[in-house]
């Protein structure tokens, strides 16, 4: 932290109070053109982040203008922060924490986890390839299922979401934390997934060809990956021992950023003998599954 704000100058600055026992706040300036500032800025002179231990909806927004400064407040709990740390879905959130200035921080709540992302230690990136692989997974699936269906614009939309995820996962293996401008680092790499990326958006075939392509490198990549990228549940569901339905391993909150692709994940890990599906009776007639660790 270059300096510390007391919450009284900030208050002055955004027009806004602020609560003191916020456990702390980041800004984030606008400065020229930077490819990794979030597009949010383009609007903004500045964005605030504003951390509480919780909040009732997990997040809220507020927009400010104090004389010709116009900010953007957004109020984090902790747990919203983290998750977004490990999805990657809220480029704001990621932008502040990695090229703010930490400007409260009374606890050091920020500042650890500016460093759990600067480090980049296994645990992080393991929680991080498997939410990547997982997404790919889906979207793959559903650029397949267009695909079949004749609907040809849906499933390159798919595809072309399935490579972001491929290029968020790639950069984590590489012991990088993929930043909100993934495909730049991407670029650096010279990997795989960008000369993927350049032949669906540029290349002289036919655009159903083009997506039958991408599909193709994206199966590629997933089945010979898929036992690494998955290591993170594989481990939790070994260390633990037991059998796991899908609503079991819902209610953990390591899993809740992927309940809706967690089902079709289970399915490939069981087809490839990675996992186990066992199947028991319920009562009233029908059957169960469960899933454990081969």
């Amino acid at each position: 932290m270059e300096g510390t704000m007391e919450l009284s100058n900030l208050t002055w600055l955004s027009g806004e109070a602020f609560d003191e026992n916020a456990l702390g706040a980041a800004l984030l300036r606008r400065q020229g053109s930077s490819s990794s500032q979030s597009a949010l800025l383009h609007d903004f002179d500045m964005v605030i982040l504003v951390l509480h231990e919780e909040l009732e909806e997990g997040y809220q927004i507020q927009d400010s203008l104090t004389g010709e400064i116009r900010s953007q407040i957004l109020h984090v709990d902790l747990d919203s922060l983290q998750r977004s740390v490990i999805t990657g879905d809220n480029n704001e959130r990621i932008s502040c924490i990695l090229e703010g200035d930490i400007i409260w921080d009374p606890q050091g709540v920020l500042e650890q986890i500016r460093q759990e992302i600067i480090r980049f230690s296994k645990p992080l990136r393991d929680r991080i390839l498997f939410v990547e692989f997982a997404r790919l997974l889906h979207m793959y699936v559903k650029s397949k299922r267009y695909i079949q269906a004749g609907c040809i614009m849906d499933a390159y939309n798919c595809i072309l979401v399935a490579l972001y995820h491929w290029a968020r996962l790639e950069v984590t293996e590489q012991g990088r934390y993929p930043e909100p401008a993934v495909w730049e680092q991407v670029k650096e790499l010279n990997s795989s997934v960008y000369k993927m990326y350049e032949e669906l958006t540029v290349s002289g075939e036919t655009l159903e060809q083009r997506i039958q392509l991408a599909q193709l490198a994206c199966e590629f990549s997933m089945m010979s990956q898929m036992g690494q990228s998955c290591s993170f549940l594989l481990n939790w569901m070994k260390e633990r021992g037991e059998t796991w339905s899908v609503q079991e391993l819902l209610k953990h909150s390591d899993f809740q950023p992927v309940a809706l692709e967690l089902p079709l994940v289970l399915r490939k890990l069981a087809s490839r003998a990675l996992v186990q599906e066992v199947a028991s009776w319920k009562e009233g007639g029908g059957c169960a599954v469960q899933y454990a660790v081969c």
